[in-house]
């Protein structure tokens, strides 16, 4: 909670106190109580960034205020008992309005991301990839092509001055931030306002900052969000990452997610899933593939800049022999189909996501490849063996996943679990409120140390398969992360 928000509330409960004890201070007390009160008001004001969660807030001391200013009326003894029971309603019901005001704050958090662990300042840019000439499979006009936005987060030089950016993926476009945050509430089904406190949450990346010289190019990791997210629930992982020396680019794909603002003001939804009425894998690998299309025309471009074919500041500085990929959910499945496919990809690491790729004994994982799982993962599949997964169709996903890792096993592939996790403990959401743990999206590990395991595993691995690193974490149990399990059995 920012001061300015204490120190509104403080005020708040000054002056309840004040009324309460019959404004014994008289009044010049009053006086004093009321400048008090409106001084923390306009401060707040005045101070910017502004969220609802204070609004009950403000609206009280505005009633103290009053309450303070106005001369107390003789009344009869005959009609005291009724004063002091209205007045005893109203301070009830103004201490609820505090409290509950107090509450908001603290569940529905400004968010401040933590500070990525790496020796290095992280910059960040957002650029838009078009003119590649792809058809856009997820509209009806023919002539329309494929384009991206991707955020490139990287070791960072001369950050002095330099602001630090939003969380809320909008580059720079302020005003592009209240219809961002909309189109989740629309999705949460959630009053419209609900979520516009979202674009005051920040990270640790600074703003166009300059690219970091280094003797060595940077190695690359790519980073894909989970159907119909978006990239703005992976900035710790990015930030953590590129403070480590990487050069991360994450990619949102164009009309999978919730939401995707262009430099122009262009805004796309999501418009495509797969299709609940079709056979999973056949619906999944059709959009998978257009998702791993994706991949490689980042991959392109990548090329193109570190060539040094437009003027850009990572001209020669892109490991382009060591790109990885990482991806949440589908996310993460497209990091699985993209490294099975993608020549140009060394590595890469699923998290938690569904395979849509189908085992059939040539399928097989002979790269690097890190399947990061839930401990709710690991409970189906427990399941499954037991016979107590009742759809044919959830059989076979688990079965199928299991068999793809076991293949991947008897390479370079390793399979882990976080106890106490669930699907969105991979995902800067577990940061977002507590009450997120309510809804079941993640476990009951807390968010913090999640995502401290998160980064540590990821950046082993990519150190490890990227950098040439010796493995410190990802071979084998670790006294320092015990939430991390090995014994994940992979016979379907």
């Amino acid at each position: 909670m920012k001061a300015s928000e204490l120190i509104l509330l403080l005020a708040a409960i000054i002056l309840w106190i004040y009324v309460v004890s019959g404004r014994k201070l008289g009044r010049t007390g009053g006086v004093i109580a009321a400048l008090l009160g409106s001084g923390a008001v306009v401060g707040y004001l005045l101070a910017g960034d502004y969220r609802w969660q204070l609004l009950p807030a403000c609206v009280v001391i505005g009633g103290l205020v009053l309450w303070c200013a106005l001369k107390r009326p003789k009344v009869s003894p005959a009609r005291s008992w009724r004063r002091k029971t209205g007045k005893a309603l109203l301070l009830l019901l103004m201490a609820t309005g505090l409290a509950v005001s107090a509450a908001l704050a603290l569940l529905l958090p400004v968010v401040q991301l933590p500070e990525p662990g790496g020796p290095f300042a992280v910059g960040t840019q957002t650029v838009r990839i078009s003119g590649t000439g792809r058809a856009e499979p997820f509209t009806e006009d023919p002539q329309d092509t494929r384009e991206l936005m991707v955020q490139l987060w990287y070791p960072a030089d001369n950050t002095e001055g330099l602001s630090k950016a939003t969380v809320v993926p909008v580059a720079g476009q302020s005003e592009m931030a209240e219809p961002f945050t909309r189109a989740f509430a629309q999705t949460f089904r959630l009053p419209p306002f609900a979520l516009d406190y979202w674009k005051n949450f920040r990270g640790n990346s600074f703003e166009n900052a300059d690219v970091l010289p280094s003797s060595a190019p940077y190695p690359v990791v790519l980073l894909s969000h989970g159907m119909g997210t978006s990239r703005m629930l992976h900035v710790s992982q990015a930030e953590h990452l590129a403070s480590h020396g990487y050069v991360v680019i994450t990619i949102d794909h164009t009309y999978n997610t919730t939401a995707t603002i262009f430099p122009d003001g262009k805004i796309t939804g999501l418009i495509s899933e797969p299709n609940e009425d079709e056979d999973f894998f056949t619906a999944a690998p059709r959009m998978g593939k257009v998702w791993a299309g994706d991949v490689s025309e980042v991959i392109d471009w990548l090329e193109a800049m570190n060539a040094g074919q437009e003027k850009n500041p990572f001209r020669g500085r892109l490991d382009l022999q060591n790109i990885g990929m990482m991806g949440h959910s589908f996310g993460g499945a497209t990091a699985f189909h993209a490294v099975l496919t993608e020549d140009r990809l060394k590595a890469g690491i699923n998290m938690d996501g569904t395979q849509f790729d189908k085992y059939d004994g040539k399928t097989v994982m002979k790269k690097p490849f890190l399947f990061l799982e839930s401990a709710d993962f690991k409970a189906k599949a427990d399941e499954l063996r037991k016979g107590k997964i009742q759809s044919e169709l959830g059989r076979r996903i688990v079965s199928n996943e299991l068999a793809l890792m076991e293949a991947a096993a008897k390479h370079h592939g390793k399979a882990l679990y976080v106890e106490r996790t669930d699907h969105y403990n991979f995902t800067d959401l577990q940061f977002y409120s507590p009450l997120v743990k309510l809804t079941g999206l993640t476990g009951e590990l807390d968010g913090a140390r999640g995502a401290e395991i998160v980064n540590a595993y990821v950046l082993d691995f990519f150190d490890t398969y990227l950098k040439g690193s010796q493995p410190k974490l990802v071979n084998g149990p670790s006294s320092a992360y015990p939430e991390v399990k090995f014994d994940l059995k992979l016979e379907p």
